[in-house]
């Protein structure tokens, strides 16, 4: 009978306590991002897993005992629309926070706009100048950057691989110039005798990759390396495969679901990718990681973009639960050096930069996996986070100084 009783108290307390985090205001968190047109699932992917992660957080007690809300924008692609949106988020909608990105751009133009707001920006694009030239402290970045992506690559070619001759192509933005040049500068490092054969940069969207394709088979280069991401990313290698261009493919964006499930067959099979994760990764840890992941979103896996979503909303949560409260500089100071338990091993955000440094999973692509009917990444190689790190400083980072 007192076990019974002990019981009822326990659980009504449970009840008690989720009832009260129901009752009590909501913290909204803005997510902008592409919300329309031909790359709206980019969109789409960041958002499962910052809605699975709110999900998870609002089951265990929510932030500070109250629930999240999420509140979405469309910036279209935009900049100007991103800065346009992230005003009437803040002002109107009264976020605490902003989440999204997607492209490279859209991020910085948000970012840049955040000292005028003082509100925390996790964005999620890659290019350098996010936590690099633009550095500001109310930018949080959880997403590898280019520097990581470069130096992890560069690392596994140099170990694992005999190639030396390397063909960059990609898309022509800020983003697309930082994957060559400082893939150049990683690459030279890491394997004596490595060479760049070629450096193309082409229009987003683009429709007719023949003309680059054309030099890259004329170019001699051992293999391709390209930051092309949505259709650019695929139709490269559709179209690369269909012209003879059997080389091996390494990408920076390659792990996204969308890219390979874009291609009618086995054309991207064999090609390099990676991510902060990677689904399948064969640890205890990371296997229960995505169960749980999987059972909360409703049937997804934690695949790049729901992965970084999810990530970095979890970050967020643990440091304000840690800071006790949501004034901004109390928040800063805890996010900084703040150190989260993912399922590859441990996420820090360097105090300085506040670039996340972690663990990168190399991926390559097999025509069989139990996450998709398409070929997909299967993990091959785990590089820790001692291994990816770089000083900000040799990309421009300079301390913040208010305008």
């Amino acid at each position: 009978m007192k076990k019974v009783c002990a019981l009822i108290i326990i659980f009504t307390g449970f009840i008690l306590a989720v009832n009260q985090v129901q009752a009590a205001p909501p913290i909204k968190i803005g997510f902008l991002d592409v919300r329309s047109g031909p790359f709206k699932s980019n969109g789409d992917k960041f958002l499962v897993g910052f809605e699975t992660a709110v999900k998870q957080i609002n089951e265990e007690g929510g932030i500070l005992g109250q629930p999240l809300e999420i509140v979405e924008e469309d910036h279209q692609m935009k900049p100007e629309i991103a800065v346009q949106k992230l005003k009437k988020l803040i002002l109107k909608d009264k976020v605490e926070a902003v989440i999204g990105g997607s492209t490279s751009a859209c991020c910085l133009a948000i970012s840049k706009a955040m000292p005028r707001y003082k509100k925390i920006y996790m964005p999620t694009g890659f290019a350098m100048d996010i936590t690099g030239k633009s550095f500001n402290p109310y930018v949080f970045r959880s997403f590898s950057n280019v520097a990581i992506l470069a130096k992890s690559m560069a690392q596994y070619i140099s170990k694992h691989t005999q190639l030396k001759k390397v063909y960059l192509i990609n898309q022509d933005y800020s983003y697309g110039h930082d994957v060559a040049d400082i893939y150049e500068k990683f690459i030279k490092e890491a394997v004596p005798g490595a060479e760049i054969v070629g450096k193309d940069f082409h229009p987003m969207f683009n429709k007719d990759f023949a003309p680059y394709i054309s030099k890259i088979k004329a170019s001699d280069a051992d293999y391709v390396l390209t930051g092309n991401w949505g259709m650019d990313g695929s139709q490269l290698i559709i179209q690369g495969r269909s012209l003879g261009m059997n080389l091996p493919i390494a990408g920076f964006a390659l792990a996204d679901p969308n890219n390979l499930g874009a291609m009618p067959g086995n054309e991207a099979v064999g090609s390099l990718g990676m991510s902060t994760y990677l689904s399948g990764v064969d640890t205890p840890k990371a296997k229960k990681f995505e169960e749980s992941f999987y059972k909360i979103s409703g049937g997804k896996w934690p695949t790049e973009q729901q992965w970084f979503g999810y990530q970095i909303m979890m970050m967020y949560a643990k440091a304000v639960n840690k800071a006790g409260s949501l004034d901004i500089e109390k928040v800063i100071k805890t996010f900084e050096g703040l150190t989260w338990e993912g399922p590859v091993g441990t996420v820090t955000m360097r105090a300085k930069d506040h670039q996340a440094i972690q663990p990168m999973v190399i991926g390559q692509v097999v025509e069989k996996t139990k996450y998709f009917d398409f070929p997909y990444m299967k993990p091959i190689q785990v590089i820790p986070s001692e291994q990816t790190a770089y000083k900000p400083e040799d990309f421009g980072w300079k301390p913040y100084k208010e305008r």
